[in-house]
């Protein structure tokens, strides 16, 4: 087994409700799969839960404003040791 990489982050994305989309994560296959953020939060709150935010990181390359409290990249070996890590706090 080799080398893991683990990115730890915290932060916030302020997002353009066009661009950002969520998956359909239930089990009803009549519902549409992908909706905009602009769709999403037309909807009531129960049916919010439904969706999950489809791509991370496409939604914080196409967000309006934002920011990162910490990204930690972290290389763990087989035996879970931590090998080595770049720490960077904003």
């Amino acid at each position: 087994m080799s080398n893991r990489i683990i990115v730890e982050f915290s932060g916030w994305v302020e997002w353009d409700s066009d661009k950002v989309k969520f998956q359909y994560i239930s089990n009803d296959d009549d519902q549409c799969t992908v909706i905009t953020g602009t769709e999403w939060l037309k909807l009531s709150e129960d049916d919010r839960d439904d969706y999950i935010l489809e791509d991370c990181i496409e939604a914080q390359k196409t967000s309006v404003d934002g920011s990162y409290e910490h990204m930690d990249v972290i290389i763990v070996d087989e035996n879970h040791n931590e090998v080595t890590a770049i720490r960077t706090h904003s």
